[in-house]
């Protein structure tokens, strides 16, 4: 009986470690783009929640379906130079959707043996269609950790 004790306080501490250094490899391996909305109304630019937001990277699942969102987070493909998405933010059920385009090079990033590597990027170009985007600044174009608030992309809309 005591073995069978001894067995099943070791089986949980392995576990218990092993989920902590998930979350600890997750956090230190993510590289997610942040892109922040701003709207103009009546010539007073500020922060804004778009009310249905659909994005999705082109040929790929849905990130955000009909949601309300003042930012996006996007995985740019750690495999390409390049990544397209769609981007819909639907105020009346009749704008056109938004294409970008990200253009950008790519850095392995050791974490630890344990986590292994993550993906840097630097975004070289950016390229949107103006259906209902005005216009775009690239805020920081290195892409290293989502773990701070800065935004790398803010998108205006005059809608």
């Amino acid at each position: 009986m005591k073995q069978f004790l001894v067995l099943a306080v070791v089986a949980l501490v392995t576990v218990m470690a092993c989920s902590d250094e998930t979350k600890v490899c997750d956090q230190a391996s993510a590289t997610d783009m942040r892109i922040r909305f701003k709207r103009d109304s009546s010539g007073i630019i500020r922060d804004t929640t778009m009310p249905a937001v659909t994005l999705y990277a082109l040929n790929m699942d849905s990130i955000y379906r009909k949601q309300a969102v003042s930012s996006v987070f996007l995985s740019l493909s750690p495999v390409a130079d390049s990544s397209r998405f769609y981007l819909k933010v639907d105020t009346l059920n009749t704008t056109t959707p938004d294409t970008l385009i990200f253009r950008y090079t790519r850095k392995p990033n050791f974490i630890s043996p344990g986590c292994g590597f993550s993906t840097f990027f630097s975004l070289d170009t950016v390229i949107s269609t103006k259906h209902t985007i005005q216009s775009l600044i690239v805020n920081q174009s290195e892409i290293t950790s989502t773990l701070n608030d800065t935004a790398h992309i803010t998108l205006y809309f005059g809608i």
